[in-house]
């Protein structure tokens, strides 16, 4: 059983000013996402294969891991 007596009930809530960089990350991740479905729905719907839909894919997911990565730092940082 947690000893929850010495902390309070809600985390007090503080806003964290994102980046420059961290809020371009994030706007690339999102406008890849749909530049991934937006060509990857042209290429499915011509039979085509599109390299631009895979490109966009790379783009998606290479993004989406330093989305990921940063996050996961800093819930490790504030935990410490």
């Amino acid at each position: 059983m947690t000893d929850t007596s010495t902390r309070p009930a809600t985390a007090p809530t503080t806003w964290q000013h994102a980046s420059a960089v961290r809020s371009v990350v994030e706007l690339l991740l999102g406008l890849s996402f749909c530049a991934t479905v937006a060509f990857g729905g042209y290429a499915a719907a011509t039979g085509h294969v599109q390299v631009l839909a895979q490109v966009a894919a790379i783009v998606f997911v290479t993004t989406l891991v330093v989305v990921l990565v940063n996050w996961f730092r800093a819930v490790e940082a504030s935990e410490h």
